[in-house]
């Protein structure tokens, strides 16, 4: 039951957080680049840290769209002249461990820039391009979920405590109740990965997929 809590309706439980009827699933940043044949891999990165990730992404997939769940997709993108791109950015993108030695990595209107072809996006399923850490950063993404009706974001997908943390940051910042699928993040460092979970279960709902699919 919702709580009242200094005079606000809150709710208290997972079963009313999750309710698919106000509940978003956003699939951060898993794009071609990260799967076979993509920048990484071509460029001889390791890419099992997503693969083995992507059977709990799809069963979650799966059990949204089953129960009509907005679904939506978000990819990170640098731009292909780099205006978009600050000195500062690019110096941190170029530090990054999944990055080094790579070329083309996740530029705009590029193969490599789409969602993951393996998750099979569909026409009605929302695609944010977004050129900075935050799904919500000089995005529609806020217009998109206000506008459905959506009170619950329930987010998976990469960077752990890169552009997942930043987004689920944002999540609660711009009002929504925010939910992360504990099995269903990840990164190339787990040590950042471990630490960037234990920083966002303090703030949100941390939560794996079969529990998430059970709540559904």
């Amino acid at each position: 039951m919702m709580k009242e809590i200094w005079g606000k309706q809150v709710y208290d439980t997972l079963e009313e957080i999750a309710d698919p009827a106000h509940t978003a699933l956003l699939v951060v940043d898993i794009q071609n680049d990260h799967g076979p044949q993509g920048c990484l891999d071509k460029n001889g990165q390791d890419i099992s840290w997503v693969s083995d990730m992507l059977p709990n992404v799809k069963r979650v997939l799966a059990a949204a769209r089953e129960r009509k769940m907005l679904t939506l997709f978000t990819s990170n993108t640098i731009s292909r002249d780099l205006r978009a791109e600050s000195p500062a950015q690019i110096r941190l993108l170029s530090k990054a461990s999944h990055v080094k030695g790579t070329n083309g990595y996740e530029v705009e209107d590029t193969w490599g820039h789409a969602v993951l072809e393996e998750l099979e996006r569909r026409p009605d399923e929302p695609w944010i391009v977004k050129y900075r850490s935050s799904a919500f950063h000089g995005t529609r993404l806020d217009l998109i979920l206000a506008n459905s009706g959506i009170e619950t974001v329930v987010v998976m997908g990469l960077i752990t405590e890169g552009c997942v943390e930043s987004t689920v940051r944002d999540v609660l910042g711009y009002g929504y109740y925010p939910v992360i699928l504990r099995d269903c993040v990840t990164s190339s460092r787990r040590d950042l990965h471990d630490a960037a979970l234990l920083v966002m279960s303090a703030r949100c709902d941390a939560i794996t997929a079969d529990e998430f699919i059970a709540l559904i």
